[in-house]
């Protein structure tokens, strides 16, 4: 009939029927009619979801380093179905009758998650100087672990620093700006970088100092050489004049 349409979502969307305004049903996986002119479509994905991250921070001593990692997250939405998520009133995830999303609200989303754990991993950067912000990358992952278990009140980490301990918050990543329906997994650190010029400067200032290691490593095997050898000829003059005081000796008697 004109008008009446099917949809069908899989187990892994959570997913919101309203029509004229209010909730009719909600549910994962739903399969069901509606009438179309009257009716919303609200489509949640509750998978992981891996989510690819680039910015740029400043160290303790004013120098900018690329941090590029992943977050994994995924949407959990709890078994009471007179609740409605969260989420479904702070961005649109709303369906054509295609099921297709009408808006690309999940990237909005994602920005947000983004923006929680770029602020946690300033506030261990920004105590850092460069060259232990570039090797700080398991320090981070560690600070940014969360339990899978929703956290009770202001849970918090540490990482060490010169200046003290930096109190990292967890309690923002795991609500994700008051979200109780997100739950972040990991966060994972792939790389740390300073900026090219910098890069290389510092392979240059490393280079240099293996080299002089080395010279003075030869050096210091050239030396121990000529003193062996200078204690050689000692010896062996001490025993040329041992033998010649003892043949003048024999040629007296």
């Amino acid at each position: 009939m004109l008008g009446f349409k099917h949809i069908k979502f899989d187990p892994m969307t959570y997913v919101l029927h309203y029509r004229n305004g209010k909730v009719i049903k909600g549910d994962r996986g739903l399969s069901f009619c509606y009438w179309a002119p009257k009716s919303s479509i609200v489509a949640i994905p509750m998978g992981i979801t891996d989510l690819p991250f680039v910015f740029k921070e400043l160290t303790s001593d004013y120098q900018t380093v690329n941090i590029q990692g992943q977050i994994s997250y995924r949407i959990v939405i709890g078994e009471n179905k007179n609740n409605i998520p969260k989420l479904a009133n702070l961005f649109d995830f709303t369906v054509n009758d295609n099921g297709q999303y009408k808006k690309n609200d999940i990237e909005k989303l994602n920005r947000r998650i983004i923006n929680e754990v770029q602020t946690a991993i300033s506030l261990i950067i920004h105590k850092k100087k460069l060259v232990e912000a570039i090797r700080s990358a398991k320090e981070i992952e560690e600070a940014m672990q969360v339990s899978s278990q929703p956290s009770q009140g202001d849970a918090t980490c540490s990482a060490g620093n010169d200046e003290g301990t930096t109190q990292v918050s967890l309690q923002p990543l795991q609500e994700a700006v008051g979200m109780p329906e997100i739950k972040i997994l990991r966060v994972n650190i792939l790389t740390i970088q300073a900026t090219p010029e910098i890069t290389r400067a510092l392979e240059t200032a490393t280079k240099e100092e293996l080299l002089r290691k080395a010279d003075e490593a030869v050096y210091g095997r050239r030396k121990f050489t000529v003193e062996k050898e200078g204690e050689i000829k000692e010896t062996e003059l001490d025993i040329k004049i041992k033998l010649e005081t003892k043949q003048k000796q024999a040629n007296k008697t």
